[in-house]
């Protein structure tokens, strides 16, 4: 049985994007250290030997993480993209735009404010647009709970 799109599970999209984020510079710092010049000995001179062995263990460090971190990337990906779908093909375009505001596109760090959705739709954060928001949210949840994706 696939499981429902549930609060948490749209909450954990900005952690899913992050983190595939942060692997991915890792991956990035990785293959820097592949072209890594030799250092030079206090008298100027280029001391090699140990060199191509330096060169050869980055290339081993990074060749490693990738295969580690491939399966994590992809299921990251896969669970936003059945995320992205069940959003998607909501019926009602504010219920699908209140979700992808406050949960997927939202920065790498935390949800959209209440607010900033609230000016995004209604162009405007009273109380009775914050209300709005609130209760649109509630039945995108509702109704994104019924999609399985």
């Amino acid at each position: 049985m696939v499981e429902p799109i549930t609060k948490k599970r749209l909450m954990n999209y900005i952690h899913l994007r992050r983190e595939n984020r942060n692997r991915l510079e890792r991956l990035e710092r990785l293959k820097n250290e592949e072209l890594i010049p030799a250092s030079r000995m206090g008298d100027g001179s280029q001391h090699t030997g140990g060199n191509s062995d330096r060169m050869a263990n980055a290339v081993i460090r990074r060749m490693e993480y990738e295969e580690e971190i491939r399966p994590i990337l992809e299921a990251n990906r896969a669970e936003m993209r059945r995320i992205d779908a069940a959003i998607n093909s909501l019926e009602n375009p504010l219920e699908r735009e209140v979700l992808r505001l406050r949960y997927t596109d939202s920065d790498y760090s935390r949800l959209m404010p209440w607010r900033d959705v609230a000016i995004a739709i209604y162009g405007d954060d009273d109380e009775g647009q914050m209300q709005a928001v609130y209760r649109l949210h509630g039945r995108a949840l509702q109704n994104i709970r019924g999609i399985n994706k």
